[in-house]
């Protein structure tokens, strides 16, 4: 065997380019994975430097609280994303289309609630795609954003989303409300955190859940937006504050292909 040896300048040379080449290849192989970590999230939060955040609500089962969560948005001239699942959207279409008339966000929480990581990456999509295509029978609108049932994910649940035309959004505050700890708990969850530095910062996703199983949700929904606002908050849906920020966090949530580029899938 004949060994060749490089000299330092060269050996640096040679190095630097087996690294590019790499860094090329693991980019080529998964177009949204990022090369370092070889790990894809969803977006957590919007990176700006104003006081603005977006107010989000997740509907899965029950009635009673989204008129009075709709009712309190209006009062405060507030618009929020509603994460809804399709059956939940399928049987509620006068409050779907409520929801959608008075100027809010209508996004996908999924088909059945259940774990996507559980399921292979075409039943993924197939979950995603029977969520939309209710959605937009109940609505007219066809959304892009969805937070996927219980908040489960991997890389290949955020893969499937991207591949069908959808950005995964998660949350960086939430209020706990389904824990049902009281509404005074929920205000300080979102306000403060319940871990401290989990409090509502610049560019924050806020959950709050408007399901029958989140009872606080509405006593202290009032409290909540007053004190942002007096702390100068703008809030707003999830879109809008996607279309401000100057990008999303953590990094690993970037896109290569931007939410245009990306059409829905059939399957």
């Amino acid at each position: 065997m004949k060994i060749i040896a490089l000299g330092r300048p060269r050996f640096r040379t040679f190095l630097l380019g087996s690294l590019i080449l790499a860094a090329f290849l693991a980019y080529q192989d998964a177009a949204n994975l990022h090369v370092f970590t070889q790990k894809l999230k969803p977006i957590y939060s919007v990176e700006t430097k104003k006081q603005e955040a977006a107010i989000t609500f997740d509907i899965s089962w029950g009635d009673s609280n989204v008129g009075p969560v709709l009712d309190i948005l209006h009062k405060e001239n507030v618009k929020a994303t509603f994460f809804l699942s399709g059956p939940w959207a399928k049987q509620h279409v006068d409050l779907v289309k409520r929801i959608v008339a008075e100027g809010h966000e209508l996004a996908s929480h999924g088909n059945k609630h259940i774990d996507l990581n559980t399921l292979g990456k075409q039943e993924i999509k197939q979950e995603i795609m029977r969520a939309h295509a209710d959605l937009k029978e109940a609505s007219g609108k066809e959304p892009n954003l969805i937070r996927t049932p219980n908040g489960a994910y991997d890389n290949k649940v955020i893969q499937a989303v991207n591949e069908v035309g959808y950005r995964a959004i998660q949350w960086s505050t939430d209020s706990l409300d389904w824990k049902r700890p009281g509404p005074q708990a929920v205000i300080n969850n979102v306000l403060n955190g319940h871990r401290p530095g989990q409090g509502v910062k610049p560019g924050a996703i806020i959950l709050f859940h408007a399901s029958d199983s989140a009872p606080d949700t509405v006593p202290a929904l009032p409290v909540v937006l007053k004190k942002l606002k007096e702390q100068g908050y703008s809030l707003m849906p999830v879109g809008e504050l996607l279309a401000r920020g100057s990008g999303t966090w953590p990094p690993e949530s970037q896109l290569t292909k931007r939410p245009a580029e990306l059409q829905p899938a059939p399957n």
